[in-house]
């Protein structure tokens, strides 16, 4: 018995999620170009090729790129060229050397960097609404466009935008490339885990263009919410939830690429004793290893330990993320509830404990059987003579719907004493 029940502690530690401390966001980096100190100096000042007809690959497409101009400009860095290399190499250059000429660059633009310095402001919502689109530009704008180049999956960049917000395009009420405040605002912000993909998370876009029977992926699948999503902060990525339809659908994934085997998306397995796929991880229709038979006898006091846990699976369960209980309850009586719990074990089982009964029902629910005559009264009239001995065993039971002045109106003063006698 004992060996059982170490086997369901096990198994309710491993349906728990390892709980994450929130670490402190990364400093910044002080090599880094701060455009908040630059916000002065007009954009195409320094960005003069890539505000026009950007080339991320051209070295000369990035600041500095001409001969460090324009930041050896006398009215800025020129000062910082005429010493020894320094820190200030740093934000365009990996590392210095002692021949400048030779010393790597960064990448243009950084994807590196925990924080984005100048982020932009779009609106998935606005680009994937075809009627708006279609009235615009004259045809819709789908993931594809922005999303994948020369085949692949990339990000967008400046070329990407350049073929809608161009000047030659003439977009009514739409930023053009020249006009970088219209989509560079805002101050620096965090770019998310979720974002850069580090951890031990592994995930090729190619390999889910189509599913095992050749049948095509849709972006929608995956991400739909994005069609929705106005602001970065909205555009979440999408849930685990999402993979395990077709990851645990065995005509569309192979076996060996189930959300049950670790490796399917992590780089590295940590195993415990008690590591099993967490519950986001498996179909609906799959229990967690401890709802045995017996589990909806016993289930109140692991519901009572940890309501969150029970929440995580049964979210429509009721309106309280904490108290899922409701749905089940108010259709299914609890065991006790038997066919003599009306006419004889509530009474003593309200009296013991009322806060159980208040669980489910509400003060209202008791009055309305209470204001209604008891059927130990009898018929109207015939309980007058039997009342006295009844009294005289429980008068407390007397008391749960009369007043002792109540027997005043019969007895007088002479009022019957608690436990009997007159």
């Amino acid at each position: 018995m004992q060996s059982w029940l170490l086997l369901i502690a096990l198994a309710a530690a491993a349906c728990t999620p390892t709980r994450r401390t929130e670490s402190p966001p990364p400093p910044v980096d002080p090599t880094r170009m701060s455009h908040e100190r630059h916000a002065q100096i007009a954009c195409v000042a320094c960005h003069k090729s890539s505000a026009v007809r950007p080339i991320p690959d051209d070295p000369k497409a990035r600041p500095g790129g001409d001969d460090h101009k324009p930041c050896d400009d006398p009215a800025c860095h020129k000062r910082e060229f005429l010493v020894a290399p320094g820190l200030f190499c740093r934000v365009c250059h990996t590392k210095v050397t002692a021949a400048p000429l030779d010393a790597p660059l960064r990448r243009y633009p950084p994807l590196d960097d925990a924080w984005q310095s100048l982020p932009p402001a779009f609106s998935h919502a606005a680009h994937l609404d075809a009627g708006r689109m279609e009235s615009r530009v004259g045809f819709h704008v789908g993931c594809a466009d922005c999303h994948v180049r020369d085949g692949d999956k990339a990000r967008p960049d400046h070329a990407t935008c350049t073929r809608c917000h161009a000047a030659e395009a003439k977009l009514p009420k739409a930023p053009r490339m020249e006009d970088c405040a219209g989509c560079h605002k805002g101050k620096p912000r965090l770019r998310t885990r979720a974002r850069l993909l580090h951890d031990d998370i592994h995930f090729d876009h190619a390999r889910h263009r189509t599913d095992r029977k050749g049948v095509a992926i849709r972006c929608e699948d995956c991400h739909g919410r994005t069609g929705k999503s106005t602001r970065y902060e909205d555009h979440d990525p999408p849930r685990v939830e999402s993979c395990v339809g077709c990851h645990d659908d065995g005509d569309r994934t192979p076996y060996d690429m189930r959300m049950r085997i670790c490796e399917t998306c992590h780089r590295e397995r940590v195993s415990t004793l008690t590591t099993i796929a967490p519950r986001n991880h498996l179909p609906a229709t799959e229990r967690p290893i401890d709802h045995t038979l017996a589990f909806r006898r016993d289930h109140a006091a692991a519901a009572e330990r940890d309501a969150t846990r029970c929440a995580r699976c049964h979210t429509q369960m009721s309106g309280n993320a904490r108290q899922a209980c409701n749905e089940c309850h108010i259709t299914m009586l609890p065991f006790d509830h038997r066919v003599t719990w009306r006419e004889i074990d509530h009474g003593p089982e309200a009296v013991a404990n009322r806060d159980r009964c208040a669980t489910c029902h509400v003060v209202e629910f008791c009055t309305s059987c209470h204001a209604q005559r008891p059927r130990s009264h009898g018929f109207p009239g015939s309980f007058d003579q039997e009342h006295g001995r009844l009294a005289r065993i429980n008068l407390r039971a007397c008391l749960t719907c009369h007043v002792e002045s109540f027997c005043a109106r019969c007895h007088g003063s002479t009022v019957p004493r608690r436990g009997g006698g007159r």
